[in-house]
Formats: C-alpha cells, sequence, structure tokens
C-alpha cells in the first residue's frame, strides 16, 4: 500500500502545526487558568443570598471565562509570532511532495529531499485539519487533509497504512 501526493504548505499549515503544538504544551495551564476563573467566581459570589445552583452557573461561567482567555491570548501570540517567522524567512509557501509506501515517508521540498523509515517517526497525529508525522518534538512533515484529493477515502487510507506500520504507541488518529 503507498500514498503519493503533492501539497502546498503555506502560512495557514504552518500556523495551524504550531498552535496544536502550543496548546497540547498549555493544557495544564489552561486548566490552571480556568480554576482560577472558577476560585474568583467562587470568592464573589460566597457570601451572596445566591441559590446554589446559581452559584455553581457563576463558578462555571469563572472557569469557562479564565480557559477561554488563556486560549485566546496564547492563540493570538502563537498566530502572531509564526507570521513573523514565516515573512523573515522570506520562504511564504512551498510545495512538499510526498510519498508514503512500504518503505517509509519519503519527502521532496526543492532541492531537498528526506526520508524517514516508520519507526524512526517520533509520532503520527491526526487533527481536524491535518495528519502530522512528527520527525521530532517540534517539526513535522504535513498533510493538510483540505488538499487531498478525495478526504474521506484518502483520510481512510492514510489512517490504515499508519496502523499497519507504525506502533499503537506512537499513533494519535481520529478514526
Amino acid at each position: 500500500m503507498s500514498y503519493q501526493r503533492d501539497f502546498t504548505i503555506g502560512l495557514r499549515e504552518t500556523q495551524d502545526f504550531y498552535l496544536s503544538l502550543v496548546l497540547g504544551h498549555w493544557r495544564k495551564g489552561i486548566a490552571g487558568f480556568a480554576l482560577v476563573g472558577a476560585l474568583a467566581a467562587l470568592l464573589y459570589t460566597m457570601n451572596t443570598d445566591l441559590m446554589l445552583p446559581v452559584k455553581a452557573a457563576v463558578v462555571l461561567a469563572g472557569a469557562l471565562a479564565g480557559a477561554a482567555v488563556t486560549v485566546i491570548a496564547v492563540s493570538v501570540s502563537t498566530l502572531r509570532k509564526v507570521r513573523e517567522q514565516v515573512r523573515r524567512s522570506g520562504r511564504e509557501q512551498y510545495v512538499q511532495e510526498t510519498e508514503i509506501n512500504g518503505f517509509g515517508v519519503h519527502v521532496t521540498v526543492g532541492k531537498d529531499r528526506g526520508k524517514m523509515g516508520f519507526e524512526d517517526l517520533l509520532r503520527v497525529r491526526e487533527t481536524r485539519k491535518a495528519f502530522y508525522l512528527f520527525l521530532s518534538e517540534n517539526q513535522a512533515w504535513i498533510l493538510p487533509k483540505a488538499q487531498m484529493e478525495d478526504r474521506e477515502g484518502d483520510c481512510a487510507r492514510l489512517r490504515e497504512l499508519f496502523s499497519a506500520v507504525i506502533e499503537k504507541g506512537k499513533l494519535k488518529l481520529k478514526g
């Protein structure tokens, strides 16, 4: 079984990748700010005559507000930083020629060629928007779903292929 496709990796795909990385690293921080929001709401409602269900709703709203503000702040900061880095690099987009076969993953970008056996991939993660084939913690080959010819079929083929050749501990697939 093999898969071959050219993908155009631009600002949007790069931002999506780094945003997923940063939000993953900020999971505990987001939970912490949600807790702070809940505690602040609890303190404000403690000595009031509000009924318990209303107090609980206010505390929940405080938690959601704390988490939302954190996600928004981290997201805006990350998107801005990635946009600046892409602009500084002078390479706003590139074509990534991708071939996945029984021997591993082969990628060509311009004159640069890379190949990696499945056992050497750090992990493969699927999100709503893409498959990420991690070379290291902060570097991955991106397979954007929006650019797939037959999105449903291609995603199913890739899931099947990755499930067959990559150990389960390295896989985080949607389907």
